[in-house]
């Protein structure tokens, strides 16, 4: 197991964290596939993470940078099904609204565990931290983020 893998499963506190985020990133690949949408986009983001899932099951570091990219990605063809669903709860939804729900709710686990990893892997990227602007910046992209996530949600409000 990689040296960052490691200490992000001491900072969960948990020993198997990295075969449960594999294992979600391995279902929502899988469900990603019945969402509506052009297949090919779909089709390479899906296989991106398939990739990174089973690097992060063979115990390589790099594979949770691949499964939060690749998540990302797919959540931006997810997330405007599930909102659409959320918002006009009238029709219930069908194979590929099932298959949106569950793309999104097995990929938030897997960017929640980039956001814990993401410190150390900027360590090793760019060198030691500035802890001066590190945490502000920290902050406001989480801010940022989530605002933007959660934007279409204030349409129904």
């Amino acid at each position: 197991m990689g040296r960052h893998l490691a200490e992000t499963t001491r900072l969960l506190n948990w020993r198997h964290a990295n075969l449960v985020f594999a294992l979600l990133a391995l279902v929502s690949a899988s469900s990603a596939m019945a969402l509506p949408g052009p297949a090919g986009q779909l089709t390479g983001f899906s296989s991106v993470l398939l990739v990174g899932a089973l690097a992060l099951l063979a115990g390589h570091a790099w594979g949770v940078l691949v499964i939060a990219s690749a998540e990302v990605l797919i959540l931006g063809n997810a997330w405007p099904i599930v909102s659409r669903i959320i918002t006009h709860s009238e029709t219930p939804p069908g194979l590929g609204g099932a298959a949106a729900i569950i793309t999104t709710l097995s990929a938030l686990p897997g960017l929640v565990l980039f956001a814990a990893t993401l410190p150390f892997m900027v360590e090793v990227v760019i060198g030691r931290k500035d802890t001066v602007v590190q945490r502000p910046g920290e902050i406001l992209s989480a801010t940022a983020a989530t605002a933007w996530l959660l934007q279409p949600l204030a349409t129904m409000l």
